[in-house]
């Protein structure tokens, strides 16, 4: 390989092997009768990013994906904002989509109502991750499939019952402080409408982007605190002032 070849290769595996760590994405839904769900990115992704996502089951005593099911490539040709929601659709057919950037499946690609696991994670391709993003389960991850994975339960990975035909995120999108701070409530099934059976071939997300309330800057702080001594003072004087 030239040395520019390695320069390429370096970049990368720099980006989207790296670039990335467990919680920067999240699942916000899952639907077995569209075959299709979204995440939310809970932090900004850079121009160029690929994440992969793998149906597979992960083993992780031998370090890898097992069985015949599909893994997916999304790439990104721009960067993507911390808090939108992304929708991925029909991804057992030739219509399979992305609403942003670029979407391609490989192997026996559909989602079961049972059995499934579904993770995200971002490597040196769809078979070899270097950093699990979040991962969902219809199967409570039966086998100790988040074993090397760096994920947690109610972290950022979530179980439903076996059997959930559709399942999305319902909590807060707005009121914390930082993009970060959903990953918990978006692993918490609690805040999920699961629904067992039905027909939801046509039920679309929201895509409602996830808002981080901004922190006030230190001194933007301490004048609004300055401001509400001298209107204390304020309201004391014309206390006093009643009274004489």
């Amino acid at each position: 390989m030239t040395r520019i070849g390695v320069v390429a290769l370096a970049a990368t595996v720099s980006l989207n092997a790296y670039a990335l760590d467990a919680g920067d994405l999240a699942f916000t839904a899952f639907n077995a009768d569209e075959d299709g769900w979204s995440v939310v990115a809970l932090a900004d992704l850079a121009p160029g990013t690929t994440i992969f996502f793998s149906e597979q089951a992960w083993d992780g005593s031998l370090g890898t994906f097992v069985g015949g099911e599909a893994s997916y490539t999304w790439t990104l040709g721009s960067g993507l904002a911390g808090g939108t929601v992304v929708r991925f659709s029909d991804i057992n057919r030739s219509t399979r989509s992305a609403s942003e950037g670029s979407f391609e499946a490989s192997g026996s690609a559909s989602l079961s109502v049972s059995g499934e696991s579904l993770f995200a994670f971002v490597g040196l391709d769809a078979a070899a991750p270097t950093t699990f993003l979040s991962a969902l389960s219809t199967e409570a991850f039966v086998g100790g499939q988040l074993e090397g994975t760096g994920l947690e339960l109610g972290v950022n990975a979530v179980v439903f019952d076996d059997g959930t035909d559709y399942a999305e995120y319902v909590g807060p999108r707005s009121g914390l402080t930082g993009l970060r701070g959903y990953g918990s409530l978006l692993a918490d099934n609690a805040l999920w409408r699961v629904e067992p059976t039905g027909d939801f071939a046509t039920t679309a997300p929201d895509l409602s982007p996830f808002v981080a309330t901004p922190v006030p800057e230190p001194e933007l702080a301490s004048l609004m605190l300055a401001g509400l001594g001298l209107v204390g003072v304020a309201a004391r004087r014309k206390g006093r002032a009643g009274r004489a």
